[in-house]
């Protein structure tokens, strides 16, 4: 099995979730490569390892705006997708808030997210929308996320699997505990 795991904002491939991937599934290929900010270079990236590391368990894992990408990632190339509170609008709810300068959570790069990504994740999002497989994404929501409202997602994704988590938060503290049960249950 082999597991591309797509970072959050202001996160890196260096964090937690990484981390409890390889617990998890210490014999399966784990990768998780610093995403850079521009969207265009996302998506390169991602191309770039979905061709190198495409194998028939190949899964995508993303949280927050990662799940945006895992989201474009699952259109484009029909592969299964876990996502993790993702922002799927972030050409909407980076616009205010997400604009500037910015050092990772774990401190280990800079960056900085500019206004003239926002259309392009627009049409990254339009693009994706017309080619995404619902039944092929596997969405893990916190009831209590401080940052994105997930209410509408089950009425744009009524054939996805859809669960509900409380005390989870925005950072998806309760990932972990999902994998394992994703793994004892099978999926994966």
């Amino acid at each position: 099995m082999t597991f591309l795991y797509i970072h959050g904002f202001n996160s890196d491939g260096e964090g937690w979730k990484a981390e409890a991937l390889r617990r998890q599934f210490p014999a399966a290929t784990v990768l998780a490569p610093d995403f850079p900010a521009d969207p265009t270079e996302v998506q390169a990236l991602l191309a770039e390892y979905i061709a190198a590391y495409r194998a028939p368990n190949f899964v995508l894992i993303g949280t927050s705006l990662g799940g945006f990408y895992a989201y474009c990632g699952s259109a484009r190339y029909q592969l299964p997708a876990l996502l993790f509170n993702p922002s799927l609008t972030p050409h909407q709810t980076l616009a205010g808030r997400g604009i500037g300068h910015f050092k990772t959570w774990t401190g280990q790069r800079d960056y900085h997210f500019q206004a003239a990504y926002l259309p392009v994740l627009a049409a990254q999002r339009a693009a994706a929308d017309e080619t995404v497989n619902p039944r092929l994404l596997r969405f893990y929501l916190a009831t209590d996320d401080e940052v994105l409202d997930h209410t509408a997602l089950p009425d744009l994704f009524p054939t996805s699997s859809i669960s509900w988590l409380a005390g989870a938060g925005h950072r998806f503290s309760k990932f972990e505990k999902v994998l394992k049960t994703e793994k004892k249950a099978g999926w994966l």
